[in-house]
């Protein structure tokens, strides 16, 4: 009983929480809340999570601080997208602008999508705000941490028994051509090598946790098992980008946690087994996948596979930047910009994103939405560097800092050439580790500590 009551966060934030739970398990196995019902659903649960945070911040008599550049970035972002919304440019389906736009503001070029596109960033920054309140208190931060950690394994586990069991479709949906790529729910196997990317790093922090407080225990070793899956799932995935990202990340969690990876606290019985399920189960889960990989990435250097149309999309994008000027078309205009200047490069194909995210905010947001966008990130990588190298100095354990900034480091990298920021339930994710990243600095027995 103690230890479930040290597993659960403190009784005012139970209900706040709970939305929040759901929707990091609704998000991915809704076809990772792509279509407008399912966010609508997941932008329902942040909201009510935000405003029954509200409530906690009544009852314990506070006000949250703010950055200020986070506060400022933030700003910048809400009062872009409230223009876009009310100062249309142009009607994309009547062919001819709007006498009433102002030049001097920032439009869209399609009012509905932008605010529908935007809403849904405005409740994701509302729960980012949230989360990041929540983190600074210790029984929140790894209670979150570790349901981050389980919906990662309830996708891998899904994705793990499709391509085991050779199915044409997903579990809840009819097969249909489109879909040849899925894993789990995620219609765009991209898409779930993401999400697994942003998963594991979460798990290794709570299994390492596990490790440091109760060595040789049954938790440390269950949370060694949801590490282990979800990582081997990113391999088990087609993806090309998914386990070239998975080792990297992994490289920089065996720098960033080589200290507390190295305690010798497991007797080399357990190292023997452990190594010799490791081998068991790369053999019968793990290679099949590397070596379909392996041979998508032989069609990449043979024939040029996706990366051809990539670099002509990313032409025409290159092409389409001046056009943007500072503010840009508006949230979600991309579709609707995009094909004018794809013709130039014969690219007759219907492109929703621009399989490279940094090029689609400027297309959206302009050159100063970008650069709120890059201080909103750019600040979380730079806090947690430093969260990192003092801890380092100080030799004591940073074990959720590491975490958010492989991952957030890792999804960046994806952005370059896929487009993970676009999905929400990935942005749900990327919210979430960014709210690591902005929260407040903690003690430093926080980080292997149950009680806040």
């Amino acid at each position: 009983m103690s230890r479930l009551l040290e597993i659960l966060p403190p009784w005012r934030w139970l209900a706040a929480l709970f939305p929040a739970t759901i929707a990091f398990f609704y998000a991915p196995i809704a076809f990772g809340g792509l279509t407008p019902d399912t966010v609508t659903a997941l932008d329902r649960l942040l909201a009510h999570s935000f405003l029954l945070w509200l409530c906690v911040l009544v009852l314990e008599r506070r006000l949250p601080r703010l950055p200020v550049l986070l506060a400022g970035a933030l700003g910048v972002l809400s009062l872009m997208g409230v223009s876009q919304f009310f100062n249309p440019e142009w009607s994309v389906f009547e062919d001819e602008p709007f006498e009433s736009h102002c030049p001097w503001l920032p439009g869209s070029v399609e009012s509905e999508e932008t605010v529908f596109v935007f809403l849904n960033l405005l409740v994701m920054m509302l729960a980012g705000l949230f989360v990041r309140d929540g983190i600074s208190n210790g029984r929140v931060r790894w209670f979150l941490f570790r349901t981050v950690a389980l919906s990662g394994l309830v996708v891998a586990v899904i994705g793990i028994y499709q391509k085991a069991a050779h199915l044409d479709g997903m579990l809840w949906s009819d097969p249909t051509p489109f879909e040849r790529n899925f894993f789990a729910a995620f219609r765009y196997h991209g898409n779930a090598a993401s999400f697994l990317n942003l998963s594991w790093p979460a798990a290794l922090a709570v299994w390492i946790r596990s490790r440091l407080m109760r060595p040789g225990s049954i938790i440390a070793s269950l949370d060694l098992c949801v590490f282990l899956i979800i990582f081997g799932a990113v391999f088990v995935n087609s993806s090309k980008a998914g386990p070239f990202l998975a080792f990297l990340g992994l490289l920089l969690a065996g720098w960033s946690f080589r200290h507390e990876l190295f305690i010798a606290t497991t007797s080399r019985a357990s190292l023997v087994v452990m190594i010799g399920f490791l081998i068991l189960a790369g053999g019968i889960v793990v290679l099949p996948g590397v070596a379909f990989t392996l041979s998508k990435w032989g069609e990449l250097f043979t024939n040029g596979g996706s990366m051809h149309g990539r670099i002509e999309a990313y032409q025409a994008c290159l092409l389409a930047i001046p056009a943007s000027g500072l503010f840009g078309h508006g949230a979600g205009s991309f579709m609707y910009v995009f094909p004018p200047f794809a013709q130039d490069f014969g690219i007759d194909i219907f492109w929703e994103h621009a399989h490279q995210d940094w090029l689609q905010a400027i297309l959206e947001w302009g050159w100063i939405g970008f650069a709120a966008w890059g201080v909103v990130f750019g600040g979380a990588l730079f806090r947690l560097r430093n969260r990192m190298r003092d801890a380092w100095r100080l030799r004591r354990p940073e074990l959720t800092t590491s975490a958010a900034w492989i991952a957030l480091v890792v999804v960046l990298i994806h952005s370059l050439f896929d487009f993970p920021m676009q999905i929400p339930a990935l942005q749900w994710l990327v919210v979430f580790y960014l709210g690591v990243a902005w929260s407040d600095d903690r003690s430093p027995r926080e980080e292997t500590s149950a009680k806040p």
